[in-house]
């Protein structure tokens, strides 16, 4: 009798770790555009195109609304790392995915175009707007299991 409970209590942890899968993204980028928002104009203005190494991690634990996304970039020299909780992802057409991140002292959001190959980066955000973007050209790593296509599919 205790083997079978034990047996059964083993199954059904192995079924909870398995209900449990962690995906994790990678994207490199080696050029992006850097844009502030004008109040006087309304819009966005370039300000700087860079051509320097950006790594952006998508990682979702459990569903594509829990998890993290990291960026870090090269600039000038020096690395700079912004990253947050993943609060919210919506799916904004067939391929294209948004997600909302929130950290201690910043909210943000990320758009990955598929079809353009970019993921636009909005951040600094006040009342009404992102006061600043970055729209990076990125290419995906590599990773086992990882495709363009598992960056935005649905939660089943």
């Amino acid at each position: 009798m205790k083997t079978s409970f034990a047996l059964i209590l083993v199954f059904i942890c192995s079924l909870s770790i398995h209900a449990q899968i962690d995906s994790q993204k990678r994207f490199q980028s080696d050029s992006r555009k850097y844009y502030v928002w004008n109040k006087e104009f309304e819009k966005y203005e370039l300000k700087e195109t860079e051509y320097e190494n950006s790594v952006i991690d998508i990682r979702e634990i459990g569903s594509k609304t829990n998890g993290y996304i990291a960026i870090s970039m090269v600039d000038n020299g020096q690395v700079r790392l912004h990253h947050g909780s993943i609060t919210e992802f919506t799916q904004t057409s067939e391929n294209e995915g948004t997600w909302l991140i929130r950290s201690k002292f910043m909210r943000a959001k990320l758009v990955y175009n598929p079809k353009e190959n970019t993921i636009t980066y909005l951040y600094d955000a006040e009342n009404k707007r992102y006061s600043k973007l970055m729209i990076f050209s990125v290419v995906p790593d590599a990773l086992p299991n990882a495709s363009l296509k598992t960056v935005v599919k649905n939660d089943d």
